[in-house]
């Protein structure tokens, strides 16, 4: 299962996926969108809020909690 599978499952459970982007260790939450995943690292302006590939994703970033609703 690869982690945009994951985080899409999670989704269903979850209020919020929390993640790191493994290149950079920058923590934040992510999820699925129609643009593929938007990851928000949390800037009250959002200059660093990135949408993803569902590809990227997997390859770059890993799940690290899930809070429930």
């Amino acid at each position: 299962m690869t982690e945009y599978e994951k985080l899409a499952a999670a989704e269903a459970i979850a209020h919020t996926v929390e993640i790191i982007e493994t290149a950079t260790g920058k923590v934040g939450v992510a999820n699925t969108s129609s643009r593929g995943v938007d990851v928000f690292y949390g800037a009250d302006d959002g200059s660093d809020d990135k949408s993803v590939t569902p590809e990227e994703f997997s390859r770059d970033f890993a799940i690290t909690g899930i809070i429930e609703h």
